[in-house]
């Protein structure tokens, strides 16, 4: 017979085995849900970092073609897994995107992004994870046999662009006077910042309709309302102006012989060149006048209109002090600079004291993606007239109807210690 004892113990082990019998499914049930918690923070998490990855990749694009900015998107998504594999992004092609990635502007103050049919500086990437999408549903452990649903959900990322502003590609030396207008439709494009020395109260006027498209805009006052408006990239006032790197450097001696100086003319359709040395005046309104190899210096200037086509072929100009500048009508300036004239290299254009403007106008075109110098000029652009240029120290910049000045390089003695990225996060 057992004792009391043992009935006792008997009826424990009976509570407990009932008790694991019926807190077992809890427990299981319990751990279940833990794996099925961390299966979808995982998910998430991961949707997260590729909507991170893709939106700063598109941002940090922006000033690139269409077919990179999408490009590079879509390698930042494929570099993050999802359920399927490689996380995919659809893109739609029109410059403010669609789909899952939209460009468009973000307002600091309110925390609002806005998408633009034109695009824009900031990028919304959406990365889904849902079963009818192409990176598929996380999947649960199990989800068949309690009968869940499967598991969707997006996330979204906003990314803006960071301009660089180490970089300058314009530097325009007026200290008093206007450092830019423009009017009408002209606008000024450049890859790299431009710094205005000018503490005119008017250092930088844009007009409505006018724009600027850069990275930065230095000036050591302030701008208008009006004319911050117009400029597409970041605007920095009351800014210290780097000084002009090339002040220092003696231009080439400009020995002007005693003999008459010849005069050069071509009206014709026919093709003329130039040996280099001192000229007094080029006169062109036809044709195509070669400036040979070699340094080419001008003590009254260069006038060229009609169709003329005027071609530096591995040629730089000199201009003395009051020498003019004319390209008008359908005429056409380009080529390529010199090599071999010591500091001087590289430079299509060299100038100091200047005391006649530019003038650009009618359909004219000037091309060089090089180097020009002249620390004391305003130039002065009108009409359809174009300018492509590389770089430019300039005293002042003056556009008015359509004009165009576009800069396509940066200035490396001004280049400072870049700053850290290209776009930021904003959420």
């Amino acid at each position: 017979m057992r004792n009391s004892t043992d009935l006792i113990w008997s009826n424990r082990r009976g509570a407990s085995t009932a008790t694991v019998v019926i807190f077992l499914p809890v427990v299981l049930m319990m751990a279940w849900f833990g794996v099925e918690i961390g299966l979808a923070v995982r998910s998430v998490t991961s949707a997260k970092f590729a909507a991170d990855a893709v939106a700063l990749a598109a941002a940090a694009r922006y000033r690139d073609s269409g077919d990179d900015v999408r490009d590079d998107a879509q390698a930042a998504a494929a570099g993050n897994r999802g359920p399927n594999g490689p996380i995919v992004v659809t893109i739609g092609n029109g410059p403010g995107g669609g789909g899952d990635v939209e460009f468009g502007q973000w307002d600091d103050d309110l925390r609002v992004f806005t998408v633009d049919p034109d695009g824009g500086p900031a990028v919304r990437a959406r990365v889904r994870f849902a079963p009818d999408h192409p990176n598929g549903s996380p999947g649960l452990v199990l989800g068949g046999f309690f009968g869940t649903s499967p598991m969707a959900f997006e996330r979204v990322s906003i990314a803006v662009y960071n301009p660089p502003r180490n970089t300058t590609s314009l530097l325009l030396n007026a200290e008093t006077s206007s450092g830019i207008a423009l009017d009408n439709e002209a606008r000024l494009v450049s890859k790299g910042g431009v710094s205005v020395r000018s503490i005119n109260a008017n250092a930088c006027q844009i007009l409505p309709n006018a724009s600027m498209q850069l990275t930065v805009l230095r000036l050591p006052g302030t701008i208008d309302s009006q004319s911050k408006l117009a400029v597409d990239g970041v605007v920095e006032e009351s800014e210290v102006i780097p000084a002009d790197p090339m002040n220092a450097i003696d231009l080439p001696a400009f020995v002007v012989p005693t003999e008459e100086l010849p005069e050069i003319s071509h009206d014709n359709i026919g093709v003329i060149h130039v040996d280099p040395g001192v000229h007094g005046f080029l006169q062109a309104s036809g044709g195509t006048v070669i400036l040979d190899p070699g340094l080419h210096q001008f003590v009254k200037g260069i006038f060229i209109r009609g169709t003329c086509n005027l071609q530096l072929d591995h040629a730089t100009i000199q201009f003395a002090n009051s020498a003019v500048l004319r390209v008008g009508q359908s005429s056409v300036m380009e080529g390529t600079p010199a090599d071999g004239i010591g500091d001087w290299s590289g430079y299509w254009f060299i100038q100091r004291g200047a005391t006649v403007p530019w003038r650009i106008t009618g359909s004219a075109i000037v091309s060089f993606e090089s180097r020009c110098y002249a620390p004391d000029t305003a130039l002065q652009m009108e009409l359809n007239a174009q300018a492509r240029l590389g770089t430019a120290i300039l005293g002042s910049v003056e556009e008015h109807g359509s004009a165009l000045l576009e800069f396509t390089d940066v200035i490396d003695e001004l280049t400072t210690q870049a700053m850290p990225g290209r776009a930021r996060l904003v959420r």
